[in-house]
């Protein structure tokens, strides 16, 4: 996910990651800056000083980075990601719609 692409995933509540993902914001490399995803987002979930080298940079971190940082959640082989993620759907939709929907605003 790279640009905007990072920045949508970014408004996801949980991030599962393929192992061959990548995470970016390379707009610095075509003359531009990131949207607010990019430089607000991206800051709050791994911290300033790797999102300025992210947005600095350009340079792309792997999804086992992502992980590390604390971008995404999970990160699962690309076969199973979808499988995984499904799951993880499942065990959320089987718990209290009012409760979840609480947790999700806190």
């Amino acid at each position: 996910a790279l640009g905007g692409g990072c920045e949508v995933a970014m408004m996801c509540d949980i991030i599962y990651a393929g192992d061959k993902a990548k995470f970016g914001q390379p707009e610095i490399t075509i003359g531009t800056i990131p949207g607010a995803g990019g430089t607000q987002r991206l800051t709050r979930a791994i911290g300033k000083s790797r999102a300025m080298e992210m947005n600095l940079t350009g340079v792309p971190i792997t999804a086992q980075e992502a992980s590390e940082y604390g971008l995404v959640s999970r990160v699962y082989p690309a076969a199973t990601l979808v499988e995984e993620a499904v799951k993880t759907a499942d065990k959320i939709a089987s718990h209290s719609k009012i409760i979840v929907q609480i947790c999700k605003e806190i």
